[in-house]
């Protein structure tokens, strides 16, 4: 016999392990870090209804009925329509089902007006947001289960039986064709499957919003006859397996949009999968904005949007997705808009000749310069942002090649030296973000900071000027970027109003500097605006730096003046000495070039404690001297230290633990370096993305050169590849011999002997100096 209880039972049980027991979306899933896509939200491309289903006062009331959380739709709505009066024949075009505790679509589209006509046949704008499709109706008329009464066993239940049953909630649509419809909001409905035919009897449906649901499968004809659908929007679809874990979700086909005119496909934070990457081939020469923003979609594959026109792609969130060369080829004649935050990119070669790129947002990736080559062909490029990367000064013009570009972030980079090239460089940018880098102190990063405060005294007050106004409505863009930025730029604050809040920074305006931009992030990062301070070996506020002056300006760095003076002598050596040098120099350029680098830091980093520097007669505080970043402390703290100090017998400076309160953290540093026999390096990929861990790097081989002992001992926690070393931690592993942390456990008792006789060996030495002496 067949038991409609136990059925209801087993799909009840389906429906609360994927969500659908009347927990939002937000009970379950929060988005990565609160990021936020280039799509935005459903509610940023329209006005009718909001982000809670409520329409909303733009909405012609005279057209409109609103029905959200009432219950007994159908009566209810009834009464609504017969009570209507209106001194014109209006009909209704708007209507709102929110949050009704609905199980499935109602019949309710074939009532009429008080003019007679059917809803069916004049809604345009329809919303269904917060109901429950994911809870089904016990006294359903599908059932596959039955129940051996004799045995009391139950039978199993197909996949494909279960996803029939899961799609009846779209019962009420199939009933009467919605001929004038042209939006559906179906947002947060705990909808888990979309059958086929779902969508038929919509035939100028243009806009579909499937947002905040449990989408686990799509039938292969779910869209058919959607000949005037332009944007769908699958985001936010958390599926999960009957583990708890979130799942892909599955296409039946993957030609599920091929016969779509489809303009717009938004997947932001709905699991796509690699199997899924081929339902983009079936999209065509219309198609033209794609968000796969954590989608978990691996590498896309080489063509995969080689048929499309695509303008919009936001592939944030997606380690590799475009890491392979040429992976994007066939659309760098429309991209207009790229965002590629945190996909572990390591350089700009693939974006060469995007001659129609105007936003390119690549923050939180692993890129150390910009290619020249590539900055030429990036022609209409307005807004390049580079935060949390690895960029370096630069000596050749790079971002004056770009024409259009206004707005330049480089933001918690790894920038030291601001040069006359870099300054010149950046001139003719209109906005300009560079807080959490490094800098040394030197006139041209004064310079770089006059600039920007003498167009806020130029134009006295905090200017707004935006992008994107000649470009299409942002109602019609589909896309967030240019507002991202506006909101950046609206909300930033001049440095003359933070100043005289504060009563300090006496910025006055200087004739001898020229440039276009403002900073984009003083406000906010003020302390972050601060240089260190050779001579006296401290960070100082970059507007208490000498201005370049006349007979200084062309002083600059000691690469600047080495070239100066060969330029000098060029004509005299070239026939004799230079040809055969210069030969030699091109050949080993990068070595000679790191050979300048680091005698210029040696220079540098003497002057910090020339007066300071330990003899071979010096009483130390302690052993060896840690240095590494906040993300390996948990590995410090649990396994280093309990062998070092108990097995070692080996005293160890820590800076949460030994850092004298009250200095600063560079005086700290330099001065527990100087109390400590040994200098030990725990080096990660975290390590070398903190600027101050380079510097203690950077102070660490200063000590070796300057005291010629191998005080130095180098950890690697992983291995670091030739391409993420800087040129410090190349030469060190060059020339001093370095343990690697195994990840075999069965290995760490020979890493850690390898530990225990270096560090003794060192203490020993050491020590029978100090005896000496």
């Amino acid at each position: 016999m067949i038991i409609r209880a136990v059925l209801y039972c087993h799909i009840l049980l389906i429906s609360t392990a994927v969500g659908g027991n009347g927990k939002t979306r937000k009970d379950w899933q929060d988005d990565p870090k609160g990021a936020r896509c280039l799509t935005g939200y459903m509610t940023d491309l329209q006005s009718w209804v909001d982000e809670n289903g409520q329409l909303t006062p733009y909405v012609d009331i005279n057209a409109a009925i609103d029905m959200s959380n009432r219950p007994s739709v159908a009566r209810t709505l009834e009464q609504e329509l017969s009570g209507l009066k209106s001194p014109r024949p209006q009909h209704i075009r708007y209507m709102s089902l929110a949050r009704c505790s609905l199980t499935r679509v109602p019949s309710v589209f074939q009532l009429k007006d008080n003019h007679g006509r059917r809803l069916a046949d004049t809604l345009e704008f329809l919303t269904l947001y917060g109901n429950n499709f994911g809870i089904l109706d016990p006294y359903i008329e599908m059932y596959d289960a039955e129940l051996n009464a004799t045995d009391a066993q139950e039978l199993s239940v197909s996949d494909q039986s279960r996803r029939r049953i899961l799609t009846t909630w779209s019962a009420g649509f199939h009933m009467h064709p919605m001929r004038t419809l042209k939006e559906l909001d179906l947002r947060e409905c705990s909808i888990q499957v979309l059958g086929d035919y779902t969508f038929q009897r919509m035939p100028e449906l243009r806009k579909l919003y499937l947002s905040e649901n449990y989408i686990h499968f799509i039938e292969s004809y779910a869209f058919d006859s959607m000949k005037s659908l332009k944007h769908l929007d699958l985001s936010k679809n958390y599926a999960y397996d009957e583990n708890g874990n979130l799942a892909d979700l599955v296409f039946e086909s993957n030609n599920v949009f091929s016969y779509l005119k489809l303009e717009s496909l938004d997947f932001s934070f709905t699991r796509l999968g690699q199997r899924n990457l081929g339902i983009f081939t079936g999209l065509d020469k219309h198609f033209k904005r794609l968000s796969l923003c954590y989608s978990a979609i691996g590498r896309l594959r080489n063509g995969t949007f080689n048929s499309t026109s695509l303008k919009v792609l936001d592939v944030s969130g997606n380690a590799d997705v475009i890491c392979t060369p040429g992976i994007l080829r066939g659309i760098e004649k429309t991209l207009e808009v790229l965002y590629a935050d945190n996909v572990s990119l390591k350089n700009m070669e693939g974006f060469m000749n995007f001659t129609h790129l105007k936003i390119l947002k690549l923050s939180n990736n692993e890129i150390n310069t910009v290619p020249a080559n590539v900055a030429k062909t990036l022609a209409d490029l307005q807004i390049l942002d580079l935060d949390n990367n690895r960029m370096m000064s630069w000596s050749n013009s790079t971002f004056s090649l770009m024409p259009k570009l206004k707005l330049l972030s480089l933001k918690n980079n790894n920038i030291n030296i601001i040069s006359r090239e870099m300054y010149n460089d950046i001139k003719q940018l209109s906005f300009l973000g560079l807080s959490g880098n490094f800098l040394v102190c030197n006139c041209h990063a004064r310079d770089m900071f006059e600039v920007a405060s003498n167009n806020e005294l130029l134009f006295n007050s905090t200017y707004f000027k935006g992008f994107g106004e000649d470009t299409e409505e942002p109602k019609l863009a589909f896309h967030s970027g240019f507002k991202d930025f506006n909101n950046v730029i609206r909300e930033r604050r001049n440095i003359t109003t933070f100043c005289e809040e504060r009563e300090a920074c006496d910025v006055e305006f200087n004739h001898n500097v020229s440039g276009n931009y403002l900073l984009l992030d003083y406000a906010d990062y003020s302390s972050q605006y601060r240089c260190l301070q050779v001579s006296e070996g401290k960070s100082i506020d970059l507007y208490n730096v000498p201005s370049c002056t006349a007979s200084n300006k062309d002083m600059g760095s000691m690469e600047e003046q080495i070239l100066e003076s060969w330029d000098k002598y060029l004509l005299l050596l070239l026939p004799t000495i230079l040809l055969p040098f210069l030969l030699c120099v091109y050949v080993f350029r990068k070595n000679f070039k790191y050979f300048l680098i680091t005698i210029r830091n040696s220079a540098t980093l003497s002057l910090i404690n020339k007066n300071d520097s330990s003899d071979d007669g010096t009483i130390f505080h302690y052993d060896v001297f840690v240095s590494y970043c906040n993300e390996d402390r948990e590995w410090v703290l649990d396994n280093l230290l309990s062998h070092v100090e108990k097995d070692c017998n080996v005293s160890v400076c820590l800076h949460e633990r030994d850092f004298q309160v009250g200095l600063s953290i560079l005086e700290n540093i330099v001065s527990c370096m100087d109390r400590s026999r040994m200098i030990m390096l725990i080096i990660s990929k975290r390590f070398l993305l903190s600027q101050w861990c380079q510097f203690e790097m950077h102070l660490a081989q200063h000590r070796l050169l300057e005291t010629r002992r191998e005080d130095l001992i180098l950890v690697l926690l992983e291995e670091i590849p030739r391409r993420l070393r800087p040129n410090t931690l190349h030469y060190l592993m060059l020339t001093k011999t370095y343990i690697v942390w195994p990840q075999e456990e069965s290995e760490r008792s020979i890493f850690w002997r390898r530990m225990k006789k270096s560090l003794v060996t060192h203490k020993l030495k050491s020590t029978e100096n100090v005896s000496l002496a």
